[in-house]
């Protein structure tokens, strides 16, 4: 057997030099594009990761359009029943509405009181009805005015008195005249009795002393007549 003939390769090109004109060096060309797809990813669950539990509720703040609403404030402004009264009756207005009673002092009229509420104008009048060895009958009123107007503050102070009276032992009177609430009080004197009321922003105060003030009052004639003075003093408040 003749051996063939070698065998022979075709003609081999030789590779271009690195930087030959119009050939690019090895591994030569243009970078490929970057995703940023993964970084989006990688920062959304970054933000579940920080808000933990909280993701829903972050996403609906993160949502929402910009409006907000806030509730309104809640007024600390105190509203209550308008001052009914801007002055008080004369002595003698109540006097007549009363029969037999003792000579009239010479009345002291309205003068400002006193009171630890720093809400009204407080001012007090104050009439008597004395002779020597008769029963004798004071009254005593109080004009409670709001300083700020609709607070109501000038009725609740003259409530709070008769309330105090009727927290203290007072017996309720089912009703008077045109008075709000009327209570008998309890007194620890033994000459004396007394019937405390209220009306709109005034407070009345009734006291009746018998002939002996250092002796002993029937109570029953002595309330009687303490409520035949409330009472005129209720129509004359009007």
């Amino acid at each position: 057997m003749q051996p063939g003939p070698p065998y022979q390769q075709g003609p081999q090109q030789p590779y271009p030099p690195q930087g030959y004109p119009g050939y690019p060096p090895p591994g030569y060309g243009p970078p490929p594009k970057k995703s940023n797809t993964g970084l989006i990813v990688g920062l959304i669950l970054g933000a579940v990761v920080l808000l933990g539990g909280g993701g829903v509720a972050a996403f609906l703040l993160l949502s929402d359009s910009g409006s907000s609403s806030t509730a309104s404030p809640t007024s600390s402004k105190k509203s209550g029943p308008p001052d009914k009264y801007t002055s008080m009756p004369a002595c003698e207005k109540i006097g007549t509405k009363v029969r037999n009673l003792p000579p009239l002092e010479t009345p002291k009229g309205e003068e400002p009181a006193s009171t630890s509420n720093d809400e009204i104008t407080y001012t007090r009048s104050s009439c008597s009805w004395r002779e020597p060895n008769a029963p004798s009958a004071t009254v005593s009123m109080y004009l409670s005015k709001s300083k700020e107007p609709g607070s109501g503050a000038g009725e609740a102070w003259a409530k709070a008195g008769v309330e105090n009276a009727v927290t203290d032992g007072g017996v309720l009177i089912p009703s008077m005249a045109k008075s709000t609430k009327a209570v008998h009080t309890k007194l620890d004197s033994p000459s004396q009795c007394q019937i405390k009321f209220y009306q709109g922003n005034v407070e009345g105060e009734i006291i009746v002393t018998g002939p002996d003030p250092s002796g002993t009052v029937n109570q029953t004639v002595c309330k009687e007549n303490a409520l035949k003075m409330a009472r005129a003093t209720s129509e004359a408040i009007g």
